[in-house]
């Protein structure tokens, strides 16, 4: 919709939008009086018809202003629907908070312009009331600068380059394969666990993978086309394989848990998960997942309330990794 507002040098009209906009909704109406003294104060001559002739014209321009009347009389005004409830703006809020890839400074920049969209009457409402500490959040920008790559590279169809890299016992960055240059064609990115992963096709692996974005320095666009994507693709269940424990051989693996481990198995593989044998004491789940040293433990911590029925080879390095962290004789 394009909106055409003919304004006077000191004209009215915008600033009584944005007045009522930041100020106003249905339970904080502002009355007739209230708003000639406002605009008088503010430098603009107003009365009664200017007013009304101004809210006119904003409604004709699409916005919604509401004006309650009294015997036909304009009263009372205020901005009515908009684009993001309280509700909704303050989940986005405690998100952006917890979020661990978005830095302080960020942080607070992103929250002010969230609570701006829900007017200055509700900004103490949306005063964050998730705590998180300050050492999780990310140190710099870098993360963002790197999703804005990608994503300008999924949108154009083209591969990516970058380094990857873990930190070393001085908590320094050591990238791998001594600084080995990786070629990525992206398709999507996932944000799962407060981490984000894009994942496409490896030119080196020949096979689709995943990479945390927050263990690369911000990749470079290439000029050659993206590998095409595989028509078995899809993001969603490869997504669902990150949730069932990052990468590794995909196994058809059966767990057998106490009652009281529901919860927790729901929270991991979806309610979409196959449960057997239930008995008052506990139940079977079977579900296929990639088994790595994060799968296996992630079981260990419920040692004694979840064990691995099948299959064997899975069981057998589950036990070899039990006996490999007991101390050497």
């Amino acid at each position: 919709m394009i909106i055409v507002i003919a304004l006077t040098e000191k004209s009215s009209l915008l600033f009584l939008l944005k007045y009522l906009a930041e100020n106003t909704d249905e339970d904080h109406q502002v009355t007739s009086v209230q708003l000639r003294e406002i605009l008088r104060a503010n430098g603009y001559s107003s009365d009664p018809r200017t007013i009304r002739k101004d809210a006119g014209k904003l409604l004709a321009s699409g916005f919604d202003i509401l004006i309650t009347e009294q015997n036909g009389v304009p009263t009372r005004y205020c901005y009515g629907t908009r684009t993001w409830d309280k509700t909704e703006l303050r989940i986005l809020i405690d998100a952006v908070l917890s979020a661990q890839f978005i830095t302080k400074t960020k942080t607070k920049q992103i929250i002010e312009k969230l609570s701006v969209m829900a007017g200055n009457q509700n900004r103490e409402e949306l005063i964050p009331s998730v705590y998180v500490s300050e050492h999780v959040k990310a140190q710099n920008n870098q993360i963002l600068y790197a999703l804005e790559k990608i994503a300008s590279a999924i949108h154009d169809g083209k591969k990516i380059s970058f380094k990857y890299y873990n930190y070393n016992m001085e908590k320094k960055r050591v990238f791998r394969h001594n600084g080995e240059v990786y070629v990525l064609s992206p398709y999507a990115t996932i944000w799962k666990e407060d981490r984000y992963y894009v994942v496409g096709w490896s030119d080196k692996r020949k096979d689709i993978v995943s990479f945390r974005i927050d263990r690369m320095p911000v990749p470079q666009i290439l000029e050659e086309d993206a590998f095409p994507k595989p028509k078995t693709f899809n993001i969603q269940d490869y997504a669902d394989k990150i949730t069932r424990m990052y990468s590794g051989e995909e196994y058809e693996v059966t767990l057998r848990c106490k009652a009281d481990l529901i919860d927790n198995i729901i929270d991991k593989f979806g309610n979409d998960v196959t449960i057997s044998n239930i008995t008052s004491k506990g139940f079977d789940v079977t579900a296929v997942v990639s088994v790595s040293r994060t799968f296996l433990g992630w079981v260990f911590q419920y040692a004694g309330e979840m064990t691995i029925l099948s299959p064997e080879n899975v069981r057998e390095e589950y036990s070899d990794m039990i006996r490999a962290a007991l101390p050497s004789s």
